[in-house]
């Protein structure tokens, strides 16, 4: 046993490192791991814990055999009149001796070692706030995707079914409440009608509504209440009936009940914030194919590409936007994602009054890798110098390449790359004029990189890269240069971006036309 709890006490301490590291559950790969292994600790420590309450049980049942023993002795000698001293004796010190015993082994703390643990474990659970992201990552999948709840509580996704767990009565009434908490009232009634068409399971746990924090009356009752928000009034009092039937709360049922009917209870307002127009569309990969441009082979940009050319997909003239094909390696991706994996935060944003700050439209995990941290980063920027024609090396003419993972549900919201004058270095570095963007991975679904205003999307595919112009040839900014990277439907994505600066690029950059 001592083994085993020593065995336990490094498996916390190695579980509070890693959660110390980045607290950020929704989003993170990392920290996806460390609530997995964080879960297999609480099962071991429950696991003790009932052990140790089997012991204890096993030790009651027990003493409750010998003192049935005694009481059974005590009485057979009571009727044959042979109760004398010695026996009165036995049971007076048994009365006033072991019972005590017994009392106090009652009141004692069971497995308090493990209770102790437990409680030092519960800062490192997921807080609210992570329950709310990753309620949210479903209904943005649901949402952009435009996928059917019925169908993805179940594990079909358009079209495919995966073996993972479905949701089951406590997730989709968890989604339920979520949604009608948020005023995502329609999307809210699929996963209510989710968790009635799951008759077998509703049975199982209506025993358990302990579990829940809710009993079936008073999921229904929530259920009412969203159906009459979505103007629905006679399904809802329906459903209030039900609930009133279960005998729950009847009081509260039918004061409910009353004021819808007098019409006494303000519908609340459908509330969801808007999509960028055509992002969803291009999410769905629903745009059309560009057409009047066709593939080659591009070996202008370096002397060495006349040996190695590179092969170029146009998406766009104006603002140049094209796919290059084949243009990193394997064994450069592996060492790029293994660099990167443990410094992986929380990507930010660059507010200009306010720096580099967190934002919910922008939700995958990132690290930047020093211009010559490896081998890896080193040739990936000389190969962006290549593809682009552009200065990259020195100092100040890009940033350092940012490697990013996404994970279902991440995303990035539609955006430009370039801040304007009013960016703090815009006289030395200028401003942002390319963006390459390279995928390090296939993803299964999702995760495409969509141009909305241009109708143009890209979908992820290992060792290539998209190219595009962040500012037209003005030195303007290029505002159809708008792009979002799709939330990851299946799987993962992972992919590095080097964002090129216009200052040290005067002999690259074409001329400007006059205005």
């Amino acid at each position: 046993m001592r083994s085993f709890r020593l065995i336990l006490f490094v498996f916390s301490i190695a579980i509070k490192e890693r959660c110390e590291a980045n607290k950020d559950y929704a989003y993170s790969i990392a920290q996806k791991v460390s609530l997995l292994d964080l879960k297999k600790y609480l099962v071991e420590d429950l696991s003790v814990y009932a052990r140790e309450l089997q012991q204890n049980l096993y030790a009651v049942e027990l003493g409750v055999t010998q003192i049935e023993k005694i009481v059974q002795q005590l009485e057979e000698h009571h009727k044959g009149g042979e109760f004398n001293a010695i026996r009165q004796f036995a049971l007076l010190r048994h009365l006033y001796s072991d019972w005590p015993q017994w009392l106090q082994f009652m009141r004692q703390k069971v497995a308090s070692a493990w209770q102790i643990h437990a409680q030092e474990i519960r800062p490192y659970l997921p807080t609210k706030d992570d329950f709310d992201e990753a309620c949210q990552v479903i209904y943005i999948l649901i949402d952009v995707y435009g996928l059917s709840v019925e169908d993805f509580s179940r594990g079909l996704i358009n079209g495919k079914q995966y073996t993972s767990k479905s949701f089951d009565l406590m997730d989709c009434f968890a989604l339920a409440r979520h949604g009608f908490e948020q005023q995502y009232f329609d999307l809210a009634e699929a996963w209510f009608e989710a968790i009635r068409a799951d008759q077998d399971e509703l049975h199982r746990v209506m025993g358990y509504d302990w579990v829940m924090g809710y009993d079936w009356a008073h999921v229904l009752q929530l259920y009412a209440r969203n159906l009459y928000n979505l103007g629905k009034k006679e399904l809802a009092l329906e459903v209030l009936q039900k609930a009133l039937s279960l005998g729950t709360d009847n009081h509260r049922i039918l004061r409910q009940l009353k004021f819808m009917e007098r019409g006494d209870l303000v519908p609340m307002k459908l509330e969801r914030e808007g999509q960028v127009v055509n992002y969803a569309e291009g999410c769905r990969g629903l745009f059309d194919p560009p057409k009047g441009l066709s593939c080659h082979y591009d070996f202008h940009t370096h002397p060495l590409l006349r040996l190695a050319p590179l092969k170029v997909e146009p998406l766009h003239r104006e603002p140049y936007i094209a796919m290059y094909h084949d243009v990193i390696y394997e064994s450069e991706i592996e060492e790029l994602k293994r660099d990167a994996m443990p410094d992986l935060k929380r990507s930010k944003v660059l507010d200009l009054s306010r720096g580099e700050v967190p934002d919910h439209g922008r939700t995958s995990t990132s690290a930047f890798q020093d211009y010559d941290q490896s081998r890896a980063v080193i040739a990936v920027n000389r190969r962006v110098m290549y593809m682009t024609g552009f200065e990259v090396l020195r100092g100040g003419s890009s940033d350092d390449l940012l490697v990013i993972n996404y994970v279902p549900g991440a995303q990035y919201m539609p955006h430009r790359d370039f801040f304007g004058p009013t960016y703090n270095h815009y006289i030395e570095r200028g401003d942002r004029i390319a963006t390459t963007l390279f995928y390090l991975n296939d993803v299964e679904q999702g995760g495409n990189t969509v141009f909305p205003d241009l109708g143009i999307s890209c979908t992820p595919k290992k060792g290539s890269a998209v190219v595009f112009h962040n500012m037209n040839s003005t030195y303007q900014g290029e505002m159809r240069s708008t792009h979002g990277g799709c939330p990851v439907l299946v799987g993962s994505k992972w992919a590095a971006t080097k964002w090129i600066y216009g200052a040290e690029q005067m002999f690259q950059w074409k001329c400007v036309k006059p205005k």
